[in-house]
């Protein structure tokens, strides 16, 4: 596969792509099926209503990846370095985010299924208004947390390293670890209009 495959509408089978210069890109509607991107470098992508079925991205590194209104099934990112993964309004299942670092992570609004984050280090995690079926975060690091506010059912931070979390009255439905609990107590306590004392 080259860079230049990457057009809109494009359907792409079992292709690889190893090396790319991707620059600024925009392409509507790709569709990828059990392709593989390894040590890529990319500015400004935009792959809006991309389809990816058991597609893998390895060492790769991006200025911003929006990825609006994306189906993603079965697939893997693994040792990457993005500023921004942008997956507002995507149906996200059975997928897995490996040792990479990712300043900001948008799912506001996206469908969440068996999702597994493992040893990452994510600065910004926004779930606002997400359904959430099973998602573990577990080693790594979340420096901010916006909570879903939405349907949650099995969602684990109880594994990584949780910093600041903006509306703790989003945490419903969360599981937390004792000391993650002890950490947020002042916050959760604000939230409900209590006052600590010593």
């Amino acid at each position: 596969m080259r860079s230049e495959d990457l057009v809109p509408g494009a359907v792409l089978e079992q292709r690889f792509l190893d090396g790319g210069v991707l620059g600024d890109l925009e392409a509507q509607g790709v569709e990828l099926r059990e392709c593989m991107f390894s040590d890529c470098q990319g500015g400004e992508c935009s792959l809006p209503q991309l389809r990816s079925t058991g597609t893998t991205m390895l060492g790769s590194s991006f200025a911003t990846l929006a990825l609006r209104g994306a189906t993603v099934f079965s697939g893997r990112i693994e040792g990457v370095r993005i500023g921004a993964l942008l997956l507002d309004g995507a149906d996200v299942s059975v997928h897995k985010i490996v040792a990479s670092r990712i300043d900001v992570l948008s799912l506001r609004n996206a469908k969440l299924r068996r999702l597994e984050i493992i040893d990452s280090r994510i600065g910004l995690l926004d779930l606002s208004g997400s359904k959430i079926r099973e998602v573990t975060v577990t080693g790594g690091s979340i420096a901010d947390l916006v909570p879903s506010r939405g349907d949650v059912q099995d969602f684990d931070l109880s594994r990584t390293e949780l910093g600041d979390v903006v509306d703790p009255g989003g945490l419903r439905g969360t599981t937390l670890s004792a000391a993650q609990a002890m950490y947020l107590g002042p916050a959760m306590a604000a939230h409900l209009g209590a006052t600590v004392v010593d």
